[in-house]
Protein backbone atom coordinates (compact mmCIF):
# COMPACT_ATOMS: atom_id res chain seq x y z
CA UNK A 1 0.00 0.00 0.00
CA UNK A 2 3.25 2.61 0.68
CA UNK A 3 4.29 1.68 -2.64
CA UNK A 4 1.25 2.51 -4.08
CA UNK A 5 1.15 5.84 -2.42
CA UNK A 6 4.45 6.86 -2.96
CA UNK A 7 4.01 6.23 -6.62
CA UNK A 8 0.96 8.44 -7.07
CA UNK A 9 2.42 11.07 -5.28
CA UNK A 10 5.41 10.96 -6.92
CA UNK A 11 3.26 10.89 -10.71
CA UNK A 12 1.56 13.72 -9.37
CA UNK A 13 4.42 15.48 -8.84
CA UNK A 14 6.23 15.37 -11.79
CA UNK A 15 2.43 15.90 -13.46
CA UNK A 16 2.78 19.88 -11.83
CA UNK A 17 6.27 20.02 -12.54
CA UNK A 18 5.67 19.39 -16.14
CA UNK A 19 2.57 21.09 -16.57
CA UNK A 20 4.00 24.09 -15.03
CA UNK A 21 5.66 27.19 -17.22
CA UNK A 22 9.14 27.25 -16.79
CA UNK A 23 10.54 30.35 -15.04
CA UNK A 24 12.01 32.83 -17.21
CA UNK A 25 12.54 36.39 -15.13
CA UNK A 26 13.96 39.01 -17.49
CA UNK A 27 16.27 41.62 -15.71
CA UNK A 28 16.12 44.68 -17.32
CA UNK A 29 18.98 47.23 -16.71
CA UNK A 30 16.91 50.87 -16.94
CA UNK A 31 19.07 54.39 -18.06
CA UNK A 32 18.23 57.81 -16.72
CA UNK A 33 15.24 59.15 -18.77
CA UNK A 34 13.77 57.14 -21.13
CA UNK A 35 14.22 53.40 -22.27
CA UNK A 36 13.14 51.64 -25.29
CA UNK A 37 12.59 47.77 -24.16
CA UNK A 38 10.66 44.81 -24.81
CA UNK A 39 9.37 42.01 -22.90
CA UNK A 40 11.34 38.64 -23.52
CA UNK A 41 9.26 36.25 -21.69
CA UNK A 42 5.32 36.06 -20.70
CA UNK A 43 4.53 37.97 -18.43
CA UNK A 44 2.57 37.62 -14.54
CA UNK A 45 2.01 41.41 -13.80
CA UNK A 46 0.08 44.44 -15.06
CA UNK A 47 1.94 47.55 -15.79
CA UNK A 48 1.14 49.44 -12.59
CA UNK A 49 3.00 46.46 -10.86
CA UNK A 50 5.70 47.21 -12.93
CA UNK A 51 6.03 50.57 -11.86
CA UNK A 52 5.91 49.33 -8.47
CA UNK A 53 9.29 47.27 -9.20
CA UNK A 54 11.17 50.31 -7.79
CA UNK A 55 10.39 53.72 -7.08
CA UNK A 56 12.35 55.48 -9.71
CA UNK A 57 10.20 54.20 -12.90
CA UNK A 58 8.32 57.34 -13.43
CA UNK A 59 5.96 56.00 -16.25
CA UNK A 60 6.04 53.18 -19.04
CA UNK A 61 4.33 53.95 -22.31
CA UNK A 62 2.71 52.40 -25.26
CA UNK A 63 2.35 53.63 -28.50
CA UNK A 64 -1.00 53.53 -30.21
CA UNK A 65 -0.73 53.63 -33.94
CA UNK A 66 -4.14 54.32 -34.84
CA UNK A 67 -4.80 57.01 -32.67
CA UNK A 68 -0.61 58.51 -33.51
CA UNK A 69 -0.89 58.87 -29.44
CA UNK A 70 0.85 57.18 -26.42
CA UNK A 71 -1.00 55.14 -23.57
CA UNK A 72 0.19 55.52 -20.06
CA UNK A 73 0.36 53.79 -17.09
CA UNK A 74 0.51 56.95 -14.87
CA UNK A 75 -2.53 58.34 -16.62
CA UNK A 76 -4.18 54.68 -16.27
CA UNK A 77 -5.04 54.19 -20.11
CA UNK A 78 -2.07 51.58 -19.86
CA UNK A 79 -2.95 48.54 -18.06
CA UNK A 80 -1.55 45.52 -19.80
CA UNK A 81 1.88 44.44 -20.56
CA UNK A 82 2.93 41.70 -22.66
CA UNK A 83 5.96 39.73 -25.56
CA UNK A 84 5.82 41.14 -28.46
CA UNK A 85 5.15 45.00 -27.88
CA UNK A 86 7.70 47.79 -27.92
CA UNK A 87 7.20 49.87 -24.34
CA UNK A 88 8.88 52.91 -23.30
CA UNK A 89 9.93 53.49 -19.81
CA UNK A 90 11.17 56.30 -17.92
CA UNK A 91 13.33 56.45 -15.48
CA UNK A 92 14.07 59.48 -12.24
CA UNK A 93 17.02 57.67 -10.83
CA UNK A 94 20.37 59.91 -11.94
CA UNK A 95 22.60 56.39 -12.19
CA UNK A 96 21.51 53.18 -13.55
CA UNK A 97 18.95 50.52 -12.14
CA UNK A 98 18.15 47.26 -12.14
CA UNK A 99 15.01 45.38 -12.14
CA UNK A 100 13.81 41.67 -12.01
CA UNK A 101 10.57 41.19 -14.30
CA UNK A 102 8.83 37.82 -13.20
CA UNK A 103 7.41 35.69 -16.07
CA UNK A 104 7.58 32.70 -18.02
CA UNK A 105 9.17 30.90 -20.84
CA UNK A 106 7.94 32.69 -23.87
CA UNK A 107 6.44 30.50 -26.48
CA UNK A 108 5.52 31.40 -30.16
CA UNK A 109 4.20 35.05 -30.89
CA UNK A 110 3.10 35.27 -34.18
CA UNK A 111 2.04 38.01 -36.81
CA UNK A 112 2.23 41.20 -35.46
CA UNK A 113 0.88 44.16 -37.43
CA UNK A 114 2.73 47.21 -39.00
CA UNK A 115 0.85 49.83 -39.13
CA UNK A 116 1.12 52.23 -42.27
CA UNK A 117 3.45 54.85 -40.43
CA UNK A 118 5.01 54.62 -37.38
CA UNK A 119 5.10 52.07 -35.05
CA UNK A 120 6.56 50.89 -31.76
CA UNK A 121 7.72 47.25 -33.00
CA UNK A 122 8.99 45.59 -29.17
CA UNK A 123 11.57 42.30 -30.25
CA UNK A 124 10.83 39.97 -27.63
CA UNK A 125 13.36 37.15 -29.70
CA UNK A 126 16.13 38.56 -32.01
CA UNK A 127 16.29 34.92 -34.66
CA UNK A 128 19.29 36.62 -36.28
CA UNK A 129 22.53 39.43 -36.27
CA UNK A 130 21.25 42.10 -38.57
CA UNK A 131 21.64 46.34 -38.72
CA UNK A 132 18.35 48.41 -39.62
CA UNK A 133 19.97 49.26 -43.07
CA UNK A 134 19.93 45.35 -44.11
CA UNK A 135 16.84 44.69 -42.61
CA UNK A 136 15.16 47.90 -44.77
CA UNK A 137 17.45 46.43 -47.96
CA UNK A 138 15.22 43.20 -47.88
CA UNK A 139 11.69 44.96 -47.13
CA UNK A 140 11.17 47.89 -49.34
CA UNK A 141 7.70 49.16 -47.74
CA UNK A 142 10.13 49.99 -43.88
CA UNK A 143 10.51 53.52 -45.00
CA UNK A 144 12.73 54.27 -41.70
CA UNK A 145 13.77 53.23 -37.80
CA UNK A 146 14.82 55.02 -35.57
CA UNK A 147 16.95 53.41 -32.52
CA UNK A 148 16.63 55.56 -29.13
CA UNK A 149 20.21 56.81 -27.77
CA UNK A 150 20.09 57.57 -24.34
CA UNK A 151 23.68 59.19 -24.48
CA UNK A 152 23.22 61.42 -27.37
CA UNK A 153 19.23 61.95 -26.45
CA UNK A 154 18.08 61.52 -29.72
CA UNK A 155 17.33 59.08 -32.32
CA UNK A 156 19.26 57.10 -34.22
CA UNK A 157 18.16 57.38 -37.75
CA UNK A 158 18.01 55.28 -40.96
CA UNK A 159 16.03 55.77 -44.12
CA UNK A 160 14.68 55.21 -47.36
CA UNK A 161 15.57 58.80 -49.37
CA UNK A 162 11.77 59.44 -50.98
CA UNK A 163 13.49 60.59 -54.17
CA UNK A 164 15.64 57.92 -54.60
CA UNK A 165 14.79 54.89 -52.54
CA UNK A 166 18.48 54.96 -50.99
CA UNK A 167 18.99 53.85 -47.98
CA UNK A 168 21.05 56.22 -45.73
CA UNK A 169 22.28 56.61 -42.15
CA UNK A 170 21.21 60.27 -41.23
CA UNK A 171 24.08 60.09 -38.38
CA UNK A 172 26.33 58.04 -39.49
CA UNK A 173 25.27 54.99 -37.33
CA UNK A 174 23.69 51.72 -38.62
CA UNK A 175 22.01 50.14 -35.22
CA UNK A 176 22.46 46.26 -34.88
CA UNK A 177 18.92 45.15 -33.57
CA UNK A 178 18.61 43.74 -30.36
CA UNK A 179 16.03 41.22 -28.67
CA UNK A 180 14.54 43.27 -25.61
CA UNK A 181 14.66 46.29 -27.38
CA UNK A 182 11.74 48.42 -29.08
CA UNK A 183 12.40 50.48 -32.12
CA UNK A 184 10.14 53.06 -34.36
CA UNK A 185 9.83 51.66 -37.65
CA UNK A 186 7.54 53.74 -40.30
CA UNK A 187 5.90 51.63 -42.62
CA UNK A 188 4.71 52.61 -46.57
CA UNK A 189 1.61 50.60 -45.98
CA UNK A 190 0.60 48.18 -43.69
CA UNK A 191 2.71 44.32 -43.38
CA UNK A 192 2.90 41.57 -40.65
CA UNK A 193 6.17 41.23 -38.81
CA UNK A 194 7.05 37.86 -38.00
CA UNK A 195 10.36 36.84 -35.84
CA UNK A 196 9.08 33.53 -34.64
CA UNK A 197 11.61 31.28 -37.19
CA UNK A 198 15.23 31.89 -37.85
CA UNK A 199 15.11 35.19 -39.46
CA UNK A 200 13.00 38.47 -39.10
CA UNK A 201 10.30 38.58 -41.63
CA UNK A 202 8.03 41.36 -42.59
CA UNK A 203 5.25 40.81 -45.62
CA UNK A 204 6.67 38.32 -47.65
CA UNK A 205 9.59 37.72 -50.45
CA UNK A 206 13.00 40.22 -49.42
CA UNK A 207 13.52 42.25 -52.08
CA UNK A 208 16.86 43.94 -52.48
CA UNK A 209 17.72 47.51 -52.24
CA UNK A 210 20.28 50.15 -52.41
CA UNK A 211 22.16 51.22 -49.45
CA UNK A 212 24.70 53.93 -48.97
Amino acid sequence: MKKILSSLILTLVMSLVLLSPALADQSLTLKNGFNFISFNQSLSLTAAQFKQLNASIEDVYLYSPASGSFLSAGEGTLSNLSAGKGYIVKSSSASNITVTVPGSALGQIGNITLKAGFNLAGFSKMPETVKFSELMARYSKISGMYKWSPAAGTFLQVVRNPSTGVIEQLEGYDPVMAAAESYFINMSEEQPLNYDGSSIIVGTAPQAQKII
